[in-house]
């Protein structure tokens, strides 16, 4: 648990001084949160007053900047360390997976967040909850609310919507960080920001769409199940081979999807198919209980897809829990 905040540790160690973390303290409790007077949907949990320093911007700093930042750990993670008088380290705002938001710290005053005393008096510090290095963090719901924030304090503040005044924590002058990481949908996060959006996209394979499948001869073909998306789908016993029955997308431009699944569930199936989807940091696997919830589509999590016609998602039979895998249909969303 406390390596899950080292992360925050260090950012803490970076502003000027060493601090212990307690168990006792990583697992207190929020103090009860009240309506934020700055940002009118997010709630306000005040940060430790060790944690930050009292000012009057734009009165003695003038606000010119938004730092984006990654938690490498939870939502309530964060609240609860911030909280921490040991921590030394805040942020204005902390966004959840799920859309949520706390102010901690008033926008006039100076949260200790960039490692950069001159950007952190120039700033607004926004932490979104998750890890640089997973896949799924970033969420439709996360984006948009962090967007939101940031269109508040540009207007407020006259910040120009740009990627010179929007800028990651690794973009800080001296940084050692790398959060946002190159998983952070820049391109659709500053659309979202100048209010435009992407172009929509979504497309549907199903085991049977001509030139967009691919599976071997160990994959039988059943009606069984009236679940079922379209004529039939495929089956295999679980086996640690490589046998992945394939989905092709021709995927518009690098940028995130969300991505669904439909199968039908019958008792006896797989309760741990693994899912693999090709992103562009890599094979993300998702396993998914085919037992349930089936006949409908399921979402797996929202990736980064590179451009390109490709085989992009999969469904492995590499797994050790007994049942057939089924591989039916798959759905891209651009987000």
């Amino acid at each position: 648990m406390v390596a899950t905040l080292s992360p925050l540790l260090r950012r803490a160690a970076a502003f000027g001084g060493g601090v212990a973390l307690t168990l006792g303290t990583l697992l207190a409790v929020p103090t009860a949160a009240q309506a934020s007077t700055d940002y009118g949907p997010a709630a306000w949990v005040p940060a430790s007053t060790s944690n930050y320093t009292n000012a009057s911007r734009e009165s003695d700093y003038n606000i010119n900047y938004v730092v984006i930042h990654t938690i490498q750990g939870s939502y309530s993670s964060a609240i609860n360390w911030f909280q921490n008088p040991a921590a030394q380290v805040s942020a204005h705002y902390v966004v959840s997976k799920g859309g949520a938001v706390t102010q901690m710290v008033r926008e006039a005053d100076v949260a200790w967040h960039a490692g950069n005393w001159t950007y952190n008096t120039q700033s607004i510090g926004i932490e979104h909850e998750g890890y640089v290095e997973q896949d799924g963090w970033y969420t439709e719901a996360m984006y948009q609310a962090s967007a939101a924030i940031v269109r508040s304090v540009t207007s407020k503040y006259g910040i120009p919507r740009d990627r010179a005044h929007i800028i990651g924590h690794n973009e800080v002058p001296g940084a050692t960080h790398t959060d946002p990481g190159s998983r952070w949908n820049w391109t659709y996060f500053m659309q979202l920001v100048n209010g435009t959006t992407p172009p929509s996209w979504t497309q549907t394979v199903d085991n049977t769409t001509a030139g967009r499948f691919t599976a071997s001869a160990n994959w039988g073909t059943s009606s069984y199940s009236a679940q079922r998306y379209g004529a039939d789908y495929r089956y295999a016993n679980p086996q640690a081979v490589s046998d992945a029955a394939w989905y092709k997308f021709a995927v518009p431009a690098t940028a995130s999807y969300r991505v669904e699944v439909w199968y039908p569930a019958v008792a006896g199936y797989n309760t741990s198919t693994p899912y693999v989807v090709v992103t562009t940091g890599g094979n993300t696997t998702v396993q998914v209980n085919q037992q349930a919830n089936g006949g409908k589509w399921v979402t797996l999590g929202t990736f980064t897809l590179a451009a390109g016609d490709y085989n992009a998602v999969g469904v492995s039979r590499w797994t050790s829990t007994s049942g057939y895998v089924i591989a039916d249909a798959v759905k891209l969303t651009r987000v």
